[in-house]
């Protein structure tokens, strides 16, 4: 079987990406091909998935602890274009979450690989909803 029709490589592929934009669109070809019946259910092994320990994710911004931002009051622009960019944080980890869930479970029903690449592609939506309000505001 070839590796571009390998649930599983593709969905490592796509996890382990770091650019965001790439990961969308990497999440959204798993979800297609998926829907257009292109992708094959076979694993080597049936053992858990253990290679993975942090997902790609770009080097910056630099993820800090809530605690060491400053607050700001959503009253204020600043205030809510930094719950907009918490919220687009969110949505990125999601994705990654999603892909996780159907890299490191092989041997699950063929529905719930489905389920997980329709959830991969509706957070890759909302990033990129969430990222372009972002960037079409200059934030």
């Amino acid at each position: 079987m070839s590796d571009s029709t390998n649930l599983f490589v593709r969905a490592r592929a796509a996890l382990m990406e770091a650019e965001p934009q790439r990961k969308c669109e990497l999440a959204d070809r798993l979800y297609s091909d998926w829907n257009n019946n292109l992708l094959k259910i076979e694993s080597d092994s049936d053992a858990v998935r253990t290679d993975v320990t942090e997902p790609g994710r770009p080097l910056k911004p630099e993820l800090v602890h809530p605690r060491a931002l400053p607050r700001r009051g959503l009253g204020t622009q600043e205030g809510q274009a930094a719950l907009i960019h918490a919220v687009t944080h969110i949505e990125f980890n999601a994705i990654n979450l999603a892909l996780d869930a159907v890299y490191r479970y092989p041997g699950m029903p063929v529905e719930y690989y489905g389920d997980w690449l329709r959830v991969a592609h509706e957070e890759s939506k909302h990033f990129n909803l969430l990222r372009n309000k972002l960037n079409k505001n200059g934030l």
